[in-house]
């Protein structure tokens, strides 16, 4: 009886222990706002599927009607190697495709590859590059759930609606065999009369190279970065300054820029997708509808008023917030997020996913038993005048605690999260 009574004892004191963490404890660890929890429970919508081969849209509507009028939209990842957030993404922008009249979609890939083919048109002209995959990152192209991406656009090229197919970003990836052939443009540059002489088109030539090649380990001493930026410079003020040829330029500033940076941040790259973006949206795209793939990390809103720096400690802006500074009123910025899992890009190790937080947006969600859902944080700046910080995995997988509705107009749920499987089945990383 002793022994009974000793058991119930220790019963009891370990359910009043649990009851004191689960109702008390956790929300002082993890304050949350119980209006917006309320409005989390209230407005999520549930997605039936994220199958791109499905004709079952129900819940994508309720993307559609966020966006309106929105002439962009974002379209983030939490990681570069997110396979469900990939399958999510193709599915919405076949619905944008057919159903909103959304023709473009610029890739947070190869600027001067991508758009190479506007180099030969003085009224800018877009026309696909037949062979555009391989100025597109093999974390995609190679990912096998983004396959139904590409052959959707592939297919779209054959009707009278076709995707056009860009890229933002000032790196110069390059897929096929050797590195990013600049001699191309080197030639169109001089057939201009930009280079003073032969001697400088073979010394910017061979600066170039060297920086393609190596990137962030380049090596170029004082003299020839100088005689980089003194072409950039000039060759600028002889070209129109809105035509390709000078936004290649600048996009080459930005790539040296970048790859030089002994402060490690992402700045000059940020700056510079933004810059080629808003070139692209103004300049080539300026009637037509533009759906934009990248990193959320670079897509969100509102760098500036972060009470910390998330990404590089250097970094101290980024390309959604120079965006939407310019274009707010055409814009909706959709995040992903995710409550469960694994992740990791193509050919690099994969990794458990971080449990999101006590009271957090994923434990929300959670209790509404969708295993897919969208909230549009739009709707809660229309019904509640005050700001609401909570924390979200919305980047990187990592939880942090800002106001999130302020960095991303939408958030597209992900119960559990896979890292993509490789159409080549060589990464040694992928998952048994």
């Amino acid at each position: 009886m002793k022994t009974k009574s000793w058991l119930l004892l220790f019963f009891a004191i370990g359910l009043v222990s649990w009851l004191c963490y689960r109702f008390f404890i956790v929300d002082f660890l993890y304050p949350y706002d119980k209006n917006f929890k309320d409005f989390v429970l209230t407005n999520t919508r549930p997605i039936e599927n994220i199958d791109p081969k499905s004709s079952n849209y129900e819940g994508y509507e309720e993307i559609a009607a966020a966006i309106g009028d929105s002439k962009v939209v974002f379209l983030g990842e939490q990681d570069h190697g997110d396979a469900p957030t990939f399958l999510a993404k193709t599915k919405i922008i076949k619905y944008l495709h057919e159903k909103m009249g959304f023709d473009v979609l610029v890739f947070e890939s190869n600027f001067l590859g991508l758009n190479r083919a506007l180099a030969n048109h003085d009224d800018l002209s877009f026309s696909s590059d037949p062979e555009y995959k391989k100025f597109i990152s093999p974390i995609w192209t190679n990912c096998t759930e983004c396959s139904e991406l590409f052959s959707y656009v592939d297919s779209s090229q054959l009707t009278e609606r076709p995707i056009f197919v860009s890229g933002m970003d000032s790196r110069l990836f390059y897929s096929n065999e050797g590195k990013f052939p600049i001699a191309q443009l080197i030639e169109i540059l001089d057939s201009a009369t930009i280079f003073d002489d032969s001697s400088e088109k073979e010394n910017i030539t061979k600066s170039l190279e060297v920086l393609i090649r190596d990137e962030y380990e380049a090596s170029l001493s004082t003299a020839k970065i100088d005689s980089l930026y003194n072409f950039f410079d000039k060759a600028e003020k002889r070209l129109k300054p809105k035509s390709f040829l000078a936004q290649s330029l600048r996009s080459l500033r930005g790539f040296t820029l970048n790859a030089l940076d002994t402060a490690e941040s992402n700045n000059a790259r940020d700056i510079q997708m933004s810059d080629n973006f808003l070139w692209l949206k103004n300049e080539v795209f300026s009637d037509k509808k533009i759906i934009v793939w990248a990193s959320s990390s670079h897509l969100f809103k509102g760098y500036r008023d972060l009470p910390y720096h998330i990404g590089r400690d250097n970094d101290s802006i980024n390309t959604g917030t120079l965006i939407a500074d310019r274009i707010s009123d055409e814009l909706y910025v959709l995040g992903f997020t995710s409550n469960r899992g694994k992740a990791g890009r193509l050919y690099n190790p994969k990794y458990e996913l971080v449990k999101p937080v006590k009271n957090s947006f994923e434990a929300f969600v959670e209790e509404t038993g969708a295993e897919y859902a969208f909230t549009n944080f739009k709707d809660y700046e229309l019904q509640s005048s005050k700001k609401s910080t909570f924390w979200m995995n919305g980047i990187a997988h990592s939880p942090n605690k800002f106001d999130w509705t302020e960095m991303f107009d939408g958030i597209f749920y992900i119960e559990e999260m896979y890292p993509c499987s490789d159409v080549l089945n060589i990464d040694k990383f992928a998952l048994d």
